[in-house]
């Protein structure tokens, strides 16, 4: 197996899909508040705002425990606890996002403007990115864990050989 470097990590798509999730979020609660009509009710700015800064700050964190991992020389890709934290965020994410975007859009007055139906839609895009997201982590790990038991599979077969050749 060839040697892990750090930088590799930042080149695959769960490290640029982090990216683009905080990118579309950042700009979801831009729109938003820009330019909502929801202004006679807190309650429903809260209801899709709260769930897009704490997406946010969640991807943030996740993006920054990858780093960690890093740090200590290991791909965060193929660690088990790594992969099942960035999952189980994803599908939090995913649920957040959605209930806050749907309840959002069933408010009449919050969405009689292009811009903040342009915001919802990228609330509903951010959470295919993290249904995506969460896949693809899941199938990063599976993949390598697949290949790590192929490459013991062969050692053991050349072992089963070499001992077969000397008796």
């Amino acid at each position: 197996m060839e040697v892990y470097r750090r930088s590799h990590f930042f080149f695959t798509p769960p490290a640029i899909l982090k990216v683009v999730e905080m990118v579309v979020l950042v700009t979801t609660m831009i729109l938003f508040l820009v330019d909502n009509k929801c202004s006679s009710d807190l309650n429903f700015i809260i209801v899709f705002i709260l769930p897009c800064v704490a997406c946010t700050l969640a991807t943030l964190v996740s993006y920054i425990s990858a780093v960690m991992v890093l740090i200590s020389r290991r791909n965060p890709l193929t660690t088990p606890a790594w992969v099942k934290g960035d999952v189980c965020f994803n599908i939090s994410a995913l649920v957040l996002m959605l209930v806050g975007s749907i309840i959002t859009l069933t408010r009449e007055e919050c969405v009689n403007s292009s811009i903040t139906v342009a915001a919802l839609a990228l609330g509903f895009i951010s959470v295919i990115l993290f249904a995506i997201s969460g896949a693809v982590t899941y199938l990063v790990l599976v993949r390598h864990q697949q290949e790590v038991k192929e490459t013991q599979r062969a050692q053991l077969n050349a072992r089963r050989l070499t001992m077969s050749e000397l008796a």
